[in-house]
């Protein structure tokens, strides 16, 4: 998942102290409702569209920059718990969009959801590789109808979601 997230990634001012898993929602409840239906409406779009990459606009960087900016101060988070509950937002937001998608196109989520976390740990822990990624669709697309770039496209954006919400959380709560 590409983002265009500069205002989002400048947090380095945040005071420091371990954060707290709990609150790791802070960012999601803290989003404006135009930022969040710019991140429904974008990603939606690239889930939908064969080639198009998902890549979110400035406005969602600066509002998630906004809403982790709030959330660290509030739970006096570093600015890597911050930046990491700003991805897992993102992923959060974004997930139940790409299972509804990946579902109209007959591939159980749940059997994908159990695909994933099959993998190593070390492999959830962080953004999944491009061969990873290319064995998970491989291994989820087992019927001959089903092999095409827009499902192997859907799948990896689906893949990614996952693995996005897996990784951020497993960073925010190591920050």
């Amino acid at each position: 998942m590409r983002i265009v997230l500069a205002a989002f990634l400048s947090l380095a001012a945040i005071p420091a102290q371990a954060a707290d898993l709990a609150t790791l929602d802070c960012v999601s409840t803290k989003l404006d409702a135009a930022v969040r239906g710019q991140i429904e409406s974008e990603a939606t779009a690239a889930l939908v569209e064969t080639g198009k990459r998902l890549t979110y606009s400035p406005a969602v960087g600066q509002g998630l920059g906004t809403a982790a900016k709030a959330c660290a101060a509030e739970h006096k988070w570093t600015s890597a718990a911050a930046k990491a509950a700003g991805f897992y937002a993102l992923a959060k937001i974004g997930l139940p969009l790409a299972r509804k998608a990946v579902e109209e196109k007959g591939f159980d989520a749940s059997a994908l959801e159990d695909q994933f976390q099959a993998l190593p740990e070390d492999k959830r822990t962080r953004v999944l590789t491009a061969q990873d990624t290319q064995a998970l669709v491989q291994a989820a697309v087992t019927e001959e109808s089903q092999q095409t770039r827009a499902n192997a496209e859907l799948l990896a954006e689906y893949f990614s979601f996952l693995s996005t919400a897996h990784y951020a959380a497993h960073d925010f709560s190591a920050a």
